[in-house]
């Protein structure tokens, strides 16, 4: 009887160690080699289930999406539990931070993937800014506090600030976005 693979169970296997790779040592660890030898299969069982090292990012990019997603429902409706649950402030968000730096490095040459990600995050920004309603310019606080967010969590991920400082300044904000009802959005 032919040995029963049970391909679902070899494929999380292989995309967990591009995971730990790209968290160790970023996008440049990324090889079959270095993928097969990490999860202790072939080169072979490798390419099978990732022909190239493009479609071990982009699954790679589908977990990491599926992660943030989870973070983001688990935050729920409120605006500051929503955007703090993005901050690296845990091995794990952090690992996930650092895997997402070397995608968007990865997707900033590929156009297709640019233009998926510009999706993507316009549709989160619109998310964002219906949680400001009011504030006089919803799009552009959600736009500033995504950008600050993007910023506070490379700085974190690289060791610049620590994450309660990030947290702190994030806050004030949220807290600015949200009591500036009446007054004019920055131009």
């Amino acid at each position: 009887m032919p040995k029963r693979v049970d391909h679902s169970s070899r494929r999380a296997t292989i995309s967990d160690a591009v995971m730990r790779l790209l968290a160790r040592g970023g996008l440049e660890s990324i090889s079959l080699r270095h993928v097969a030898t990490e999860a202790g299969v072939s080169t072979g069982q490798v390419q099978h289930y990732f022909p190239s090292r493009d479609a071990m990012m982009e699954f790679a990019t589908s977990t990491i999406a599926e992660r943030i997603a989870t973070r983001i429902t688990a935050a729920g409706p409120d605006l500051r539990q929503l955007l703090t649950a993005l901050l690296p402030t845990d091995p794990e968000s952090a690992a996930d931070a650092r895997i997402l730096i070397g995608y968007l490095a990865f997707a900033s040459v590929r156009p297709q993937i640019s233009e998926t990600l510009a999706t993507n995050g316009l549709a989160f920004r619109d998310h964002v800014a219906t949680m400001l309603p009011h504030h006089p310019d919803p799009t552009s606080a959600a736009e500033s506090l995504l950008a600050l967010l993007d910023g506070l969590a490379i700085h974190v991920t690289i060791g610049q600030l620590a994450p309660d400082k990030a947290r702190v300044l994030l806050s004030a904000a949220i807290d600015a976005a949200q009591g500036s009802r009446g007054s004019e959005a920055p131009g």
